[in-house]
């Protein structure tokens, strides 16, 4: 391989370099991962405000029951006065007899909120369950994904190993003040920066060379390189 074809086989890797990691970059499988884990952050996130909302009902229920149960006591007390005696007058009996019956009210009022918590956390506590369960299939969707994804960057990095290997090979066979020549017009040309010179024109000039300048590059020997007046890029005689 001459030097310029050496030339062309590293403008080649370098393309192919460039769509690889572009490739890489936009991989399919990095999305999917990506929706997976927004999926599971969603289903973390149901999980974690339910699990706040469960416990603030089971505060309110243990909070309610502790006061039933003080309520208990105290009633099982009146009940001992009222009964045991210790009570002589009839109007100390009513004023006992009313406080009994407001401390039952305010017993059938607190059992009746403690039931409607019970009901509130059967919908909950099922919710929760499904949630564990997806939870445990998007884990499982997640783990999936990943690999699929570092299987795919493999491969698509064992490719850009093997562009990189004929690029140094190629690159060995360049003369430096080419690689330098070249390595200066590709910041500026990407894929195109070395171009052929067929026929009267140079293939990267968006208009036909002028005569003038096709008839100085024709005149050279086959495999020159030239930069091209026109557009500036590096032509292959």
């Amino acid at each position: 391989m001459i030097s310029v074809e050496a030339l062309f086989a590293v403008q080649d890797e370098d393309v192919l370099s460039g769509q690889l990691q572009h490739r890489f970059e936009q991989l399919p499988e990095r999305a999917r991962l990506a929706d997976a884990r927004t999926n599971q952050a969603a289903t973390a996130a149901e999980n974690g405000e339910l699990d706040l909302e469960r416990l603030d009902m089971l505060q309110r229920q243990h909070r309610i029951e502790g006061e039933v149960t003080a309520i208990e006591t105290r009633l099982a007390e009146l009940d001992g006065k009222l009964y045991g005696g210790a009570i002589t007058t009839a109007r100390g009996a009513s004023t006992l007899q009313e406080e009994i019956e407001h401390l039952r009210r305010r017993q059938d009022d607190l059992e009746s909120d403690v039931l409607e918590l019970m009901e509130a956390l059967e919908p909950l506590d099922e919710r929760l369950a499904e949630l564990a369960g997806l939870g445990i299939r998007q884990e499982a969707s997640t783990a999936e994904a990943l690999a699929a994804l570092n299987t795919a960057e493999a491969s698509v990095t064992e490719a850009l190993d093997q562009s990189a290997t004929r690029r140094e090979t190629a690159v060995a066979q360049l003369d430096v003040e080419v690689l330098g020549r070249y390595e200066k017009n590709r910041t500026a040309f990407g894929s195109s920066s070395a171009v052929r010179f067929a026929g009267a024109d140079c293939k990267g000039c968006p208009l036909t060379m002028p005569a003038v300048e096709a008839d100085r590059v024709r005149a050279l020997p086959s495999g020159t390189l030239v930069d091209c007046r026109e557009c500036g890029r590096l032509v292959v005689r």
